[in-house]
């Protein structure tokens, strides 16, 4: 039991510190959220290995490590941001911020960083 006990701690520590620097670093890889269980704000990179647009939503499947989460955003919004959406929009590597739902391994995007719409140059289509 003694022996025991200082690895527990380290257990427990080593998971606060990963949740720690999820929260308080930049970007992150997906791989790092295998980890988290309770929703978190982060910015991770992964792994494009999925593009499904719906009428409502853009539905990224990215990977890293060999873990998976599906990231949704709101087609509309990037459409206003971006122009027009397509799977060609996006690069192998996309970065994506928002909220961590662990339960479903889902983040509800806020905004995408890196890797999309970058395959020509666009101007904002709404410009106030």
């Amino acid at each position: 039991m003694n022996k025991l006990l200082p690895l527990l701690a380290a257990a427990a520590a080593a998971a606060g510190g990963i949740l720690s620097l999820i929260n308080t670093s930049g970007i992150t890889d997906v791989s790092a959220l295998r980890t988290v269980s309770k929703p978190t704000e982060v910015t991770v990179s992964g792994s494009l290995e999925a593009v499904k647009i719906t009428d409502r939503h853009v539905v990224l499947i990215l990977t890293g490590g060999g873990f998976k989460i599906t990231a949704v955003a709101d087609r509309r919004t990037l459409e206003a941001l971006y122009g027009p959406v397509t799977p060609k929009n996006f690069e192998a590597t996309v970065v994506v911020k928002g909220l961590y739902i662990p339960t479903n391994q889902t983040l509800v995007v806020e905004s995408i960083l890196r890797g999309c719409h970058s395959a020509y140059p666009q101007t904002p289509a709404n410009t106030k």
